[in-house]
């Protein structure tokens, strides 16, 4: 009897755990970064900054292919963004990636990197990744 009590209690805990990182949601920008537009021009030395910081700091979670399944991302609860799945980054405006990468996304393993923070990306650098995600995953 006790083993049939862990085992339907371990179910149970199973079912709540997917049940809970399904229900993740990434929180909205607010009205000032959804109008935000990349200030940063396109060029060779802004998308090779933005690749190199990617490399750095997103790729672990992310992936080498933007597709959301880096070294890292199998131990997260809540999986990291594929953005290279079809739709993802057309679907997202420069501000609203911008407000997730400084701010970060709660309750998930996606922490700020804006400036303040432990990474303290700049500003720049931040805009750099964005122009590398939209060159290098749109699909």
């Amino acid at each position: 009897m006790k083993g049939l009590i862990a085992i339907v209690a371990g179910i149970g805990l199973m079912t709540s755990v997917s049940v809970l990182a399904a229900e993740h949601k990434v929180p909205d920008a607010p009205k000032d970064y959804l109008g935000m537009k990349n200030p940063v021009k396109e060029s060779k030395a802004v998308l090779e900054r933005g690749q190199q910081v990617y490399e750095r700091k997103c790729k672990k979670c992310h992936g080498v292919k933007g597709d959301g399944k880096g070294e890292a991302s199998d131990k997260l609860e809540t999986k990291p963004a594929s953005f290279a799945a079809p739709g993802y980054l057309k679907g997202r405006s420069d501000g609203q990636l911008f407000f997730i990468t400084e701010k970060g996304s709660p309750n998930t393993d996606m922490e700020a990197f804006g400036l303040g923070s432990e990474t303290n990306l700049s500003k720049d650098d931040m805009w750099s990744v964005i122009a590398y995600l939209r060159k290098a995953f749109t699909k």
